[in-house]
């Protein structure tokens, strides 16, 4: 099965050929630093994540240089392509700003739907599992002329632009994002969405309407969408604490992220919680062994700053079929606690001493004590 790396690149790649072919022969002005199309990043821990969210905005300012990107699309269209992903997964983005701009509302939900109560962790260098677990879109590839083009000196020819963004409207589209990445859910910070063009292709159904908040549900793929306005938009009116409530408590109702209590174990009120984890699971094989799912499991308790009994590790462990070295299911005593130590070592061994770090701080003994102690 092809990574989405893959699958993103094979997909993006001839559009880019013909964005290139259709452009390349308009009459470009002596502008440097025209902005370039955007295409969706994804961080390098999307794919496992039990959340796949994709965070959407209006378009990005001053994004690359259109005739660096058309010369590059003209050897390899996958080379600007893999630059820009590159980029985005290989360092968590630490985007600053107020709540009322997008990068800081962005950091301001993804902490608040997992349980984060400081979102100013995420921009300060904490939380890596969180930072790099979601993706980020536009729905206008090409800027529109009023946010870069038109304050340009000399301004970028109107008639040009236009043809610029004729060109990149191709990449527009919600079904890219569902063919490369797979999100599970989206937030549109754009108010100017149109979801009969953006959703083109798939029948959905309006939700729930709260005011300036829309919840879309793309039926055949079962994919919820969150449309709301940009959050410099959010506070001329209701401010962005009220739209990120919402948000939150719209995801928590229809089952999209779960909220863990600070010690997971084997209860009644904890089975959302355990099912939750068994549904959004990578499946089982070639890839993904029994120490990279308690690895996966390590990282999903960290990112909502929370713990698992050992035990109840072992539950899950099983219940997704996998066996011990001697090909029997996990038993409650020293061998499910030699998994835990085991995937730590593994991890360490390999470089991964955040990971392996995260596997020691995540189980625990039923009494709270740590299941495995690096000390």
């Amino acid at each position: 099965m092809p990574t989405f790396t893959q699958r993103y690149l094979s997909h993006y790649a001839p559009l880019v050929t013909k964005f290139v072919r259709e452009v390349e022969s308009l009459p470009h002005p002596n502008i440097g630093g025209m902005p370039e199309p955007f295409f969706p990043a994804f961080g390098s821990g999307y794919e496992r994540s039990a959340l796949r969210l994709v965070i959407i905005g209006q378009d990005t300012r001053g994004w690359g240089d259109l005739k660096d990107f058309i010369h590059d699309g003209k050897v390899d269209p996958q080379i600007r392509l893999k630059s820009r992903l590159d980029e985005f997964s290989g360092s968590p983005p630490r985007w600053g700003g107020p709540r009322n701009q997008f990068g800081g509302f962005a950091m301001m939900i993804l902490a608040a739907l997992h349980g984060q109560k400081d979102w100013g962790i995420l921009r300060q260098g904490g939380m890596d599992e969180l930072v790099s677990s979601f993706a980020w879109g536009n729905a206008n590839a090409v800027e529109l002329y009023a946010s870069t083009p038109s304050k340009m000196r000399p301004p970028v020819p109107r008639e040009y632009w236009e043809a610029i963004r004729k060109a990149g409207a191709r990449f527009d589209r919600f079904s890219h994002l569902v063919e490369t990445i797979k999100p599970q859910a989206a937030i549109v910070l754009c108010r100017g969405m149109n979801p009969a063009r953006y959703f083109e292709g798939y029948a959905y159904e309006v939700v729930s309407e709260d005011g300036r908040l829309k919840h879309y549900r793309l039926l055949e793929i079962g994919v919820d969408v969150f449309h709301a306005p940009h959050p410099q938009s959010m506070s001329f009116i209701e401010g962005a604490d009220h739209f990120c409530e919402k948000l939150k408590e719209l995801f928590m109702r229809h089952g999209i992220i779960k909220r863990f209590p600070e010690f997971l174990s084997r209860q009644s009120e904890a089975d959302d919680n355990l099912h939750f984890l068994k549904r959004n699971a990578p499946p089982r094989g070639p890839g993904f062994d029994k120490y990279d799912f308690v690895d996966w499991v390590a990282v999903e308790l960290r990112k909502q700053g929370t713990f698992m009994s050992v035990p109840t590790l072992v539950s899950l462990v099983n219940g997704q079929g996998y066996l011990t070295n001697y090909g029997t299911e996990f038993s409650g005593g020293r061998g499910s606690y030699k998994l835990v130590s085991g995937t730590y070592h593994r991890f360490n061994s390999a470089g991964h001493a955040d990971r392996a770090r995260n596997v020691a701080l995540a189980f625990r003994k039923p009494n709270f004590d740590y299941a495995y102690d690096t000390d």
